[in-house]
């Protein structure tokens, strides 16, 4: 399959660690994770009706695959530990925040990358919104490994923004 590429926007708190465990709960919640549950839905309305039932019909297996209608899971750590090397293509690979690039771990994106990506040491919504999928590149993400930001409105932190790749 290969890995997804993925991001999410979380509100801010001062503790990160909280912050992503709280993320994945309401991941999880909701179905949220597989590879083909990464379109943006402007861009599958955008496709050809006959491409958008077929991904639509992938989704739906995938979400069967990994715990859909048919297989519920009772716990993040069930999903994964089905998902096993294909993992959720989704935050829930993700177990915590560290503080440099390590498996399964979220870490503070370098403040000069930062500045380099979005053009401000504080980017706004806006700024992170216009670059997604730019710090991942820049940090050369491997699989299972993401990055956060911190993003600002009139200079206070509203959201954390976590960006990943994850899955096979």
């Amino acid at each position: 399959m290969g890995a997804t590429g993925w991001n999410y926007f979380a509100p801010y708190q001062a503790d990160i660690e909280a912050a992503l465990q709280k993320l994945r709960a309401e991941v999880f919640e909701r179905g949220e994770y597989g590879q083909a549950q990464g379109m943006p839905p402007e861009v599958l309305a955008s496709l050809p009706p006959e491409a958008r039932e077929a991904w639509e019909k992938l989704r739906d297996l995938e979400a069967q695959r990994l715990g859909g209608p048919s297989r519920e899971f009772a716990t993040i750590d069930e999903l994964l530990e089905a998902a096993a090397a294909d993992g959720t293509h989704s935050i829930l690979d993700i177990l915590s925040i560290g503080s440099e690039p390590d498996f399964g771990t979220a870490w503070p994106a370098p403040s000069d990358v930062v500045q380099r990506v979005y053009g401000a040491e504080r980017p706004s919504r806006a700024q992170v919104e216009a670059r997604i999928g730019s710090i991942s590149e820049a940090l050369e993400l491997e699989r299972w490994q993401a990055v956060y930001v911190l993003v600002y409105e009139q200079g206070r932190p509203v959201e954390i923004y976590f960006e990943g790749v994850s899955g096979d």
